[in-house]
């Protein structure tokens, strides 16, 4: 028997309790659409009917599909008190369980169109698990089982907080990020690594690289104001407390020592950046040399030639002075001393983005420390592996 289409009183609806899985229904938004779309044709201004079924008392309904459209007419409704936001048009389904009634709703949300939000794996995952009792796994299509296994793995609360590591990393865990990290069981683990992955933009197939530097998850802005029971912990931030320090390295002598008592300044290393470790934020060096040039070359020996500077982007590994952790360095040069760089854990391609001036440096070996050169005078210090 085909669903039956009717206007329902808002009064007598109510979330499903077992299928409203959003974190959070954003609908201000919507409300503002719908309360637009208002006319003769559409008295409600609701465009795409929801889908409902039975309450089991019999007393009103449970929507299933469009939960936000009818948290968006409930806002309407009760802002503007117009009879025409209190109704809510939907299909009235009969005979369905649990899980069609996921699968429905999966498949109408994954067209992201009109009013509808998709869901994300997150949801999903919780949205499965809510029902996961009443489901038999047997016969369940390959993406489904996967949602019921990970479901399985992780609790309510462990899914929660990874959705307010999404919401402060702008960043979206996929099936096989969740699916990992469900094998993590010390909690700590867990969300650190969970915290690494979407703060420093790990792939599905980098959870090892997030697992060795988790610490690094502390310094992210926004991870001890989620997790502040850690905050006191100590942490090494992806080193020991001591880690052991690397033999000092000579500096390379780019111009002559001078004879002794000569007041000429000696620069020591020329067109260096300075750029911050992401994992500890200890400030490395890095000296810049060398351009890629680029001819055209015509068919004629003797025709004219047009040489330019490549605007090439190059990656640099590097071993951080202070952790000793390995991290790359994107960079381009942009003209003069300029250059635009961005430190990444990963080795995939970055577009840099930030800019930075390249300096020269002396070493003040009385002090044991790095100077910059301005104007063939000395300038402020350099706090190499001091994070400034």
């Amino acid at each position: 028997m085909p669903a039956q289409l009717s206007a329902i009183p808002l009064k007598l609806i109510q979330p499903h309790p077992k299928l409203a899985f959003r974190f959070r229904y954003d609908v201000d938004a919507l409300a503002e659409s719908i309360g637009g779309m208002a006319d003769e044709n559409s008295p409600n201004g609701q465009l795409n009917p929801g889908r409902v079924v039975l309450r089991v008392d019999d007393e009103g309904y449970y929507v299933y599909i469009g939960v936000r459209r009818y948290y968006a007419l409930k806002s309407l409704f009760e802002s503007t008190k117009d009879e025409r936001f209190g109704v809510y048009n939907a299909y009235i389904d009969r005979g369905l369980s649990e899980l069609q009634m996921f699968v429905r709703a999966k498949r109408e949300n994954d067209e992201e169109r009109g009013e509808r939000q998709g869901l994300s794996v997150l949801e999903e995952v919780y949205g499965i698990g809510r029902i996961r009792d009443s489901i038999d796994p047997e016969g369940l299509e390959k993406d489904l089982r996967r949602l019921y296994d990970i479901a399985g793995r992780l609790n309510g609360e462990r899914i929660r907080k990874l959705f307010e590591i999404e919401v402060a990393a702008h960043f979206k865990f996929k099936l096989a990020h969740i699916e990992k990290l469900g094998q993590v069981e010390d909690e700590r683990e867990f969300y650190e690594t969970a915290a690494s992955i979407a703060g420093f933009g790990f792939g599905s197939d980098e959870m090892e690289e997030a697992a060795k530097v988790r610490e690094g998850a502390h310094l992210l802005p926004w991870f001890n104001r989620l997790f502040p029971d850690y905050e006191q912990q100590e942490h090494a931030a992806g080193a020991e407390k001591n880690p052991p320090q690397k033999p000092a390295k000579k500096p390379e002598q780019k111009t002559e020592e001078k004879e002794e008592g000569s007041k000429e300044l000696v620069v020591h290393e020329e067109k260096v950046i300075l750029v911050a470790c992401p994992i500890c934020s200890s400030v490395n060096m890095v000296r810049m040399r060398g351009e890629i040039e680029a001819t055209h070359l015509p068919t004629d020996p003797d025709g004219q030639r047009n040489t330019q500077v490549a605007e090439s982007v190059s990656r640099v590994s590097c071993d951080c002075s202070s952790c000793h952790k390995e991290f790359h360095i994107f960079v381009k040069h942009l003209e003069g001393r300029m250059y635009a760089f961005e430190p990444s854990l990963l080795k995939k391609f970055r577009e840099p983005k930030a800019t930075v001036e390249a300096v020269d440096l002396h070493f003040d070996s009385k002090e044991n420390v790095w100077l910059k050169v301005v104007d063939g005078k000395l300038g402020e210090r350099v706090a190499i592996g001091g994070g400034g």
